[in-house]
């Protein structure tokens, strides 16, 4: 070890970064999601240090100028977000440059010309960065096997929770689809806030079997939030998200021999479900590893808080460096993928059944890329793009599950829900427009007779499990709390349902 360690701090410090900034945003970003990133990184750092060593002929020496630049291509995004948060105003990319440029000569020079023995410079940096990246891996281990622990802990849990299914014949149980139309508002909202009229769309929805609640709201206004109380069909009582394959839908359907199955979308690492199939556009290593596809959120993240950061504010500094084209990729992944969901989605019904579909589609959502037609397109106003992207999804939700419903052999249980109201257009935010959503059901004619205009995401599997599964779950009261964070769910962050059907 004494005879390797010297040579593996570029890597430290090249993994350390990503490491640090999945821990950061931990809720978000599963461990797949550093596969690509770390392996680009780690193949980068050593052609890097290959190459300064064709300059230096020493090993050594070369391998500490690469972790100088390694650190300092990582760090200068970084500082460039804090020097802004401090001041309140944007710092000149030239003038950090300057900074960052004469740190880095000088450091070079220090460690070519005046370091007569590099061991002890390279033991500290060997020291240095293996002790961060293990702590780092540490952390994110650390929230892996919390995440394990929570879910023993919720299954413990759901044993006093969940009730017995009376019926128990596999062959006679339907599919049940869950779609959630991310930040999918409803009709009114549409109407009042952006001066679209959707009523068309609910129509055929209607049309086809389905009951619009049309005064919907959601109980949480961000996606982890309502999403995980939709799954555990309760309310949020204690600052823990467990995981949602340990929720009472997924331990019930589960118990009824249903396999899970579920989609690759732009914002990997959201939901963990334990599922049976994972169906995803490219080809995924392990089932999870997405090594051809184009960025996700979390490697957009990375390219913004590290020296490429500078390509998008100022675009002409680094001619070779599009970042248009990059953020194309990454848009144009989250199309095609889209696209290839809503295909799947009706060829579904002719696989083996029980199953639970669960298609979480990132539209009407950010970023806004699709016309009312279909095409790819760049939305300079996000008014005009959230609308935009609602027309485009509604107009393929429509025939999608249709087909869905001829297809199938036994009537499917059919969810379509907002996990909250529109987002991405700020000078439209308001609490009931990012609360109230779009909240439609196909189910049989006994749970259209308990479903209600103001119901919310925690009652839909409480009504759809008592109507098909003999079960009596009591609906909960339906309050809608317009706060992210899990200490604050009081009277003061209650929304009220100001829906003018209600009226």
């Amino acid at each position: 070890m004494k005879k390797i360690l010297p040579y593996l701090h570029p890597f430290f410090f090249a993994l350390y970064p990503i490491l640090e900034l999945r821990n950061y945003n931990i809720t978000y970003v599963d461990s797949a999601s550093l596969v690509r990133p770390m392996l680009l990184s780690i193949l980068v750092t050593a052609a890097l240090w290959v190459i300064l060593r064709l300059f230096t002929r020493e090993w050594q020496r070369s391998g500490i100028i690469t972790t100088l630049i390694v650190i300092s291509f990582f760090s200068y995004g970084h500082v460039f977000i804090q020097i802004e948060s401090v001041s309140g105003t944007m710092i000149r990319h030239r003038y950090l440059l300057l900074t960052f440029g004469g740190l880095l000569l000088l450091a070079g020079m220090f460690s070519l010309r005046w370091v007569k023995t590099p061991h002890t410079f390279i033991n500290f940096l060997a020291a240095a960065g293996g002790i961060l990246t293990i702590f780092s891996t540490a952390r994110s281990l650390q929230h892996d096997l919390s995440v394990y622990q929570s879910s023993l802990a919720s299954r413990e849990m759901q044993e006093s929770v969940l009730q017995e299914v009376t019926d128990s014949d596999v062959n006679l149980k339907p599919d049940i689809y869950l779609i959630l139309l991310d930040a999918h508002t409803s009709e009114y909202a549409l109407r009042k806030e952006f001066g679209f009229d959707n009523s068309a769309f609910t129509g055929q929805l209607k049309d086809l079997g389905f009951y619009v609640a049309e005064c919907a709201q959601s109980n949480y206004p961000v996606t982890n939030l309502s999403l995980t109380s939709a799954f555990y069909a309760n309310y949020h009582e204690m600052p823990t998200l467990f995981p949602v394959y340990s929720s009472l839908v997924i331990e019930t359907l589960r118990s009824q021999g249903y396999q899970v199955i579920t989609f690759e979308n732009r914002s990997k690492g959201h939901f963990a479900l334990a599922e049976d199939l994972h169906l995803a556009r490219n080809q995924m290593l392990l089932g999870k590893v997405d090594l051809t596809g184009g960025l996700s959120e979390f490697e957009i993240t990375l390219i913004r808080t590290s020296f490429l950061r500078i390509a998008f504010d100022i675009p002409q500094l680094i001619p070779w460096f599009n970042v248009e084209s990059i953020q194309k990729v990454e848009y144009y992944e989250h199309f095609q993928q889209t696209y290839f969901i809503l295909e799947e989605l009706k060829r579904l019904p002719g696989m083996d059944g029980p199953k639970f579909v669960f298609a979480h589609i990132l539209v009407p959502h950010s970023p806004f890329i699709f016309s009312p037609a279909g095409d790819f397109f760049w939305a300079d106003d996000p008014a005009t793009g959230y609308v935009s992207n609602v027309q485009f999804i509604d107009s393929q939700i429509v025939p999608v599950v249709a087909k869905i419903i001829e297809k199938s052999k036994i009537p499917p249980i059919l969810i379509i829900m907002g996990d909250h109201g529109a987002t991405g257009v700020p000078q439209l935010e308001t609490s009931e427009m990012r609360m109230s959503i779009l909240n439609a059901y196909y189910v049989n004619e006994r749970a259209k007779q308990d479903l209600y205009e103001t119901i919310t995401p925690v009652n839909s599997f409480r009504i759809v499990f008592n109507s098909y599964f003999g079960t009596s779950y009591p609906l909960l009261e339906d309050m809608s709390y317009y706060t992210g964070d899990m200490n604050n769910f009081t009277a003061e962050t209650l929304v009220a349902n100001e829906c003018p059907a209600l009226r």
